[in-house]
């Protein structure tokens, strides 16, 4: 299992979702590289001898990240909320990457913050009371963090972008309808222990700059509006055209 090491010398095990399989046949090279000697039992999945690209890229992503220091904070805090199933997702973590890539400040150019969470209590009251709680954990960082409950998407989506949203049952899957693959990308704190990285379309596309369009749902213009943004704050980025 691969490793993220913080700039104050915290370590934290890295686990990253979805985890790539390997091939039998790697998996047997990659055993048989770690161990020189035959074994009674297979070494342990999470051996760090078997990490792989995806992981050893995810720390590479994870790590330019946490430079951001709005991003560490958040993750550090967010568990005071008590909160069960939730993400710190897209901007501030692909563009905290393209920043650092093209020799900006980790912060340069980020407007929101985003947390994702899921609660079964679909109730504005409740979506309320988790943002002003928020609200005031945050309330020392010069950012906007911004915490919206998955689980109501559906019933306000319609009204405000004119197409249907399926209710959702998770924070994650909240992430697979974002309009571009970069954005697709989600890192959370789990314990004192691990920090996880949800990354459903891989991390490529957010180290090499890229956008591509995710058409999960049919936002073109919405897509269209972001890159166009986007080019002019990183004249960098590679960005796809929506072609339906």
């Amino acid at each position: 299992m691969a490793h993220v090491f913080l700039a104050d010398g915290r370590d934290f095990r890295l686990r990253v979702f979805p985890k790539a399989k390997l091939s039998a046949h790697k998996r047997a090279a990659r055993l048989k590289k770690s161990s020189p000697t035959l074994a009674l039992f297979d070494a342990p999945v999470d051996d760090d001898a078997l990490d792989t690209p995806a992981e050893r890229l995810a720390v590479r992503v994870a790590e330019l990240c946490l430079l951001n220091r709005n991003n560490a904070e958040i993750l550090q805090r967010m568990p005071a909320l008590g909160l069960r199933d939730w993400w710190l997702v897209s901007g501030c973590l692909f563009q905290t990457v393209w920043n650092l890539r093209s020799g900006r400040s980790a912060d340069q150019g980020i407007v929101d913050y985003d947390v994702c969470y899921f609660s079964e209590d679909t109730s504005w009251e409740a979506e309320d009371l988790v943002i002003r709680e928020a609200k005031l954990l945050f309330s020392d960082l010069p950012v906007n963090v911004q915490l919206r409950n998955r689980a109501r998407v559906h019933l306000w989506y319609p009204e405000k972008f004119g197409i249907a949203y399926p209710p959702l049952t998770t924070a994650g899957e909240g992430v697979l309808r974002f309009p571009c693959m970069a954005q697709a990308i989600g890192i959370k704190r789990t314990g004192d222990e691990f920090l996880d990285v949800y990354a459903p379309y891989g991390l490529g596309d957010v180290w090499d700059m890229v956008a591509k369009p995710n058409r999960a749902l049919p936002l073109a213009h919405i897509y269209a509006e972001k890159t166009e943004r986007w080019q002019a704050e990183w004249n960098k980025i590679i960005v796809y055209h929506w072609v339906n």
